[in-house]
């Protein structure tokens, strides 16, 4: 083997490295390693052995390993090369005195470096390491991001698969394998359309796999809403994101690679936020905003197509308060759960029926034959509810008002078919219980009528232009007048004077009521308190003022009326509250404590139109009532029917023996009179006596009283 011949110094700046010379000709290797220094680098050692190579370049971390083939000992130099670069990255360059092709064939499967034949220049071996150190820098560099890239696919929280140009699949990262049920190993150079089928839509189509039509198309492909990816167990799993081809830096297609997600929890979650929002948390039927939805769908696709006709129907149990009231809510809440099972079953699947709320469901009729059919529905909706509920320990009995409106060209809006089935359901209540309507336009305008009639006595109650009218009560022993019962009438600036029948049911469906009772108190007490400072002390009159339940569940009654008597200075023992028998039996405790605290502060309790309620001998004694008044429908019978006679008789019977007064109401004809005396009722009132009077009149008796008593 030639040596080396020695060379001027090169001067060039370099980073030194460290060498390690594999040589097994001695004075070789000391010609290499003066060459070395010379050219600026580190020597890490001489070794003449293959296994001393790899035992020093495990000591020592070399930056280059100068190799020669032929070695001393059993290994020669391309074995040792093959040990070193499986066990370290450090670059190997091959020296030899041999180029036969044999000898590079073999060097080649340990991917050396570079190869120095010998004899060899300084500037040979110069070149020859510099390139290796660059190359294995930049070797190194790829390295690293390819590193960094792969710790990256395989920790996002994304599935990736990547392919080559003819579609088969050269990469998948851990969620990717998740997600296909695929192992990695397994799905490396298999088609992609056998790792990844696709399928879309509720019909579940096959879809084309967007990396196939990446290659095929060059562009980018964003996955379609409702893709479902088969997984290799056969499950069908929603997907979502995009496709994208893969270029080299000459901007050519060398694959492409799809990345996607999971989205099952996502729409899991939004399928219970969307059954929060639009179903019924008890009975899981659709609720108003959901039926609004679909009405308003069915209106539109009416506008637009000649499609069948089409129906609403409000639906409202009759006696749900009753249940609710006195069994409890939990007694309700199973009552509406076993009632919507059976509006269910009444009802065809293309059909929709929904709470509202509390006892109102509404069910939405598609294609319907006419208005006939919706009618027998809305009968064999009662039929069903008629079937007794088995809840638990009680067997109820329900019946429900349905309203029905048919769909039709002047209806726009949704809410404006509900507002008119709403309408409807309220005449059917109106003619009794378990009864359908059918709406109609009249039905409206009397609604409206309602509602501005609505407004009118809300202004009215607020400016105080009701008025009072008085209708003495009178001593049956000699007419005398005992007191006067106050009755409110309304002066309409349209309808002129307006009697109680038809505003008062408005009132107390409104809760005006109790607004427009605090104002007739006030102006009863004021107005007799006038007359009382007129009048001689021992012809003081008292004033009965009628007193809606509304109030028993308000706290403030009771400082209300103080307020007034005190405002007014009336003698709260001259005022009597007349309350009714349903009043008293909504909440009978509640009432038992109001009128408790209304009796302390001196006023009188009185029952009116007693015998046409729930007449409960408990409620009399636990009320603690001081007067009981006959309902009129029993005094105006008493010369024709003898049954009415005896239940007059009997009430005024119970109020003596509970040490009770009874007035009789509606007294018009001496005969009338003559039964009320007969049973031993002290004082009655009606229009044989007197019609209500106004404060014109009454100031008139007034004035006769003061005159009368002057003169005696």
């Amino acid at each position: 083997m030639s040596v080396l011949q020695p060379q001027q110094q090169h001067s060039i700046s370099i980073t030194p490295a460290k060498i390690l010379v594999v040589e097994d000709e001695e004075l070789l290797a000391l010609v290499i390693k003066n060459q070395l220094l010379k050219l600026g680098y580190q020597v890490a050692g001489i070794v003449e052995t293959g296994s001393g190579a790899i035992q020093l370049t495990q000591e020592f971390q070399p930056d280059v390993v100068l190799m020669d083939i032929h070695l001393h000992g059993d290994m020669d130099g391309i074995e040792a090369a093959g040990c070193i670069t499986d066990q370290f990255d450090i670059p190997i360059i091959f020296l030899t005195a041999f180029g036969d092709s044999e000898t590079l064939g073999k060097a080649k499967l340990v991917s050396p470096f570079s190869y120095i034949l010998k004899p060899f220049e300084p500037i040979e071996l110069l070149t020859s390491i510099e390139i290796a150190l660059h190359k294995h820098r930049a070797e190194q560099k790829v390295k690293e991001q390819k590193t960094w890239l792969y710790t990256i696919l395989e920790s996002i929280g994304d599935a990736v698969v990547a392919t080559d140009n003819q579609g088969l699949v050269r990469y998948m990262n851990r969620v990717a394998e998740t997600i296909t049920e695929w192992k990695k190993e397994d799905a490396i150079g298999q088609d992609i359309n056998d790792v990844m089928s696709l399928i879309t839509g509720t019909a579940r189509n096959s879809l084309e796999n967007p990396l196939k039509k990446v290659l095929k198309d060059h562009k980018d492909v964003l996955l379609p809403e409702n893709t479902y990816l088969i997984t290799k167990n056969r499950q069908e799993i929603p997907i979502e994101d995009s496709a994208v081809p893969i270029l080299d830096d000459q901007n050519q297609p060398r694959g492409a690679v799809i990345v996607f997600r999971d989205i099952s929890e996502r729409l899991a979650a939004n399928q219970q936020l969307f059954h929060h929002a639009y179903y019924d948390s008890l009975t899981d039927l659709p609720n108003r905003e959901l039926f609004t939805d679909r009405l308003q769908h069915l209106i539109d696709l009416n506008k637009r197509y000649n499609n069948p006709p089409f129906a609403v129907l409000f639906v409202d149990l009759d006696r749900f308060k009753i249940v609710n009231d006195s069994l409890g809510h939990p007694i309700g809440d199973q009552l509406l759960i076993a009632t919507a099972h059976r509006l269910q079953n009444c009802i065809r699947p293309t059909d929709t029926v929904a709470r509202f709320g509390g006892d109102e469901f509404a069910i939405l009729l598609e294609q319907i034959a006419d208005i006939n059919s919706v009618c027998h529905l809305a009968k064999r909706i009662n039929l069903e509810l008629a079937i007794p509920f088995d809840l638990g320990n009680y067997e109820l009995f329900n019946s429900a008002s349905i309203g029905i409106v048919q769909g039709h060209s002047r209806y726009h809006l949704a809410d404006e078919l509900i507002r008119d089935a709403d309408i409807a359901m309220y005449h059917a209540k109106a003619n009794g219980k378990g009864c359908y309507a059918v709406f109609d336009a009249s039905m409206h305008t009397q609604v409206k009528g309602q509602l501005t009639l609505e407004q009118d006595l809300r202004r009215s109650i607020t400016d105080q232009r009701l008025t009072l009218r008085f209708q003495p009560i009178v001593s049956l022993v000699d007419q005398s007048i005992v007191g006067f019962e106050a009755l409110t009438r309304w002066q309409h600036p349209q309808r002129g004077l307006l009697l109680p029948e038809s505003f008062i049911p408005i009132a107390e469906e409104t809760d005006l009521i109790v607004q427009l009772d605090l104002l007739a108190i006030r102006q009863a007490c004021q107005q007799m308190h006038a007359w009382q400072e007129q009048l001689p002390p021992d012809r003081q009159w008292g004033i009965s003022v009628n007193l809606s339940g509304h109030h028993f569940s308000r706290p403030n009654l009771v400082d209300q009326v103080a307020n007034i008597l005190d405002d007014t200075g009336f003698d709260a023992t001259r005022l009597k509250l007349e309350i009714t028998e349903s009043a008293l039996i909504k909440n009978p405790e509640l009432a038992a404590q109001r009128l408790s605290e209304l009796r302390a502060l001196g006023l009188h309790i009185h029952v009116d139109d007693f015998g046409t309620g729930y007449s409960s001998l408990t409620y009399l004694h636990k009320y603690k009532v001081d007067t009981l008044k006959v309902d009129r429908s029993f005094i105006q019978c008493l010369d024709k029917n003898i049954d009415r006679l005896e239940i007059a008789r009997t009430i005024v019977v119970l109020a003596h023996t509970l040490k009770m007064e009874a007035i009789a109401e509606g007294i018009e004809t001496a005969e009338q009179l003559a039964a009320v005396k007969s049973l031993g009722c002290e004082y009655g009132q009606g229009y044989f006596f007197y019609h209500p009077l106004t404060v014109e009149q009454v100031d008139t008796m007034v004035r006769e009283q003061v005159a009368e008593n002057k003169c005696l």
